[in-house]
């Protein structure tokens, strides 16, 4: 076997650098695309983990007929009017008490919004006792059930609370907020979410402080 002769090493060299910095460069190029496709992969789980236990807009609701605490039978999901507002709460949440005085602001405004075509239901996740007495507590004129069942609280993504949802004659939901009501925005997003469009386009119906 022959010895390489100066002239091919000097060719050996010449491309040496060229090819590494190409075999660089290539897999500088993977590394990215790689990061990208798991970022990818992670923004899409972490998409789907939310809509599995968030509420979002859109959203379909079963309809589950349950009993409040006045007697009456009530069809969550199911509109009587146009929109449904479902209040989900528990009577030990610090959150859902501070909630309380906008809760209620909420009720009171309701029909002038919507003109008479959406009803308020709380949703209390404590036994009928419990549940009660809260409402009278803290005045309460909407009517409120008292429910255990965790699985059918699920359903309206309930996993947290306090949870306000409004849902629309078809069954989707129109607005939803997880956490504390504390804020006029709070009390804004249902309002409008129920208003009348020709009242919207005419201006609020309601005065706000």
């Amino acid at each position: 076997m022959s010895n390489p002769t100066p002239t091919d090493s000097r060719v050996v060299s010449r491309w040496t650098l060229p090819l590494l910095i190409a075999a660089l460069a290539l897999a500088s190029a993977l590394v990215v695309a790689l990061g990208w496709q798991l970022h990818q992969a992670r923004e899409n789980q972490r998409w789907l983990a939310q809509r599995a236990t968030q509420p979002y807009i859109g959203m379909y609701v079963p309809r589950i007929a349950m009993t409040s605490l006045d007697g009456a039978g009530r069809t969550l999901g199911q509109p009587e009017g146009d929109y449904q507002v479902l209040y989900f709460f528990t009577t030990g949440c610090p959150h859902c008490r501070a909630s309380a005085p906008l809760v209620k602001a909420i009720a009171g405004q309701l029909d002038a919004a919507s003109g008479g075509r959406a009803e308020m239901i709380g949703i209390a996740l404590d036994p009928p006792a419990a549940a009660g007495a809260y409402a009278r507590e803290h005045g309460f004129g909407f009517p409120v059930i008292a429910t255990q069942d965790r699985r059918s609280a699920m359903l309206f993504r309930a996993r947290n609370v306090p949870l306000l949802l409004v849902i629309g004659h078809d069954g989707r939901v129109r607005y939803a907020r997880v956490g504390a009501i504390n804020t006029k925005e709070g009390v804004n997003g249902v309002l409008t979410a129920v208003r009348r469009k020709e009242a919207s386009a005419a201006g609020p119906t309601t005065k706000e402080s």
